[in-house]
């Protein structure tokens, strides 16, 4: 019998030590949220630099979402990518950390990494962000060095404005996308 209640005792003390070694220091948190508050700045303010009206639409947006991400499509009909990025809520100023992952199905071939500034132009966008969402969209992009250029079926969401900053590589697709925004609550404060 004593056999026996060693088992779990054992399988306990294994899966606290691997939950244990899964998570971050406060000091590797800190860092990870550093890198992408700093990431978002630097997106931001290259795309006002572009586009000066950019600063105009943030001072009235509801919040905004920026996202590291990369992409890449080498089998004619699959590709996929990821990301991660940091929300904020413009009027109480918290910050939301998420990853994204994402899905390609449809024709084209390519690898690229860019970033994505989303001015949301609602409440109810910016707590869907909250929240975490599923997003299906059929578009065509193309991207080559620092162009880009994209289409995408909804041309005008009154619920937000998407701004694309071309880090590099290329690619041309035409695609259904499938996007999962999920809250990084390893990295998100609790309110």
């Amino acid at each position: 019998m004593n056999k026996y209640i060693k088992i779990p005792g054992v399988l306990l003390t294994m899966l606290l030590f691997l939950s244990a070694c899964s998570s971050m220091t406060v000091s590797e948190k800190q860092q990870k949220q550093d890198k992408l508050n700093v990431m978002a700045a630097h997106a931001i303010a290259e795309l006002v630099e572009k586009n000066p009206d950019i600063q105009q639409q943030l001072d009235n947006a509801f919040g905004y979402a920026v996202a590291n991400m990369k992409v890449s499509k080498v089998i004619p009909l699959v590709g996929g990518g990821g990301g991660e990025g940091i929300l904020v809520d413009s009027k109480t100023k918290y910050r939301s950390y998420f990853t994204v992952q994402r899905l390609d199905l449809g024709g084209g071939y390519g690898a690229r990494s860019f970033k994505v500034l989303i001015i949301l132009n609602s409440q109810k966008m910016l707590d869907k962000l909250k929240a975490g969402s599923w997003d299906i969209d059929v578009g065509a992009e193309a991207a080559a060095g620092s162009a880009s250029l994209e289409t995408n079926s909804v041309k005008s969401n009154k619920d937000y404005t998407l701004y694309v900053l071309l880090d590099g590589g290329a690619s041309a697709t035409f695609t259904l996308r499938t996007l999962r925004i999920k809250t990084n609550r390893e990295l998100t404060e609790k309110l």
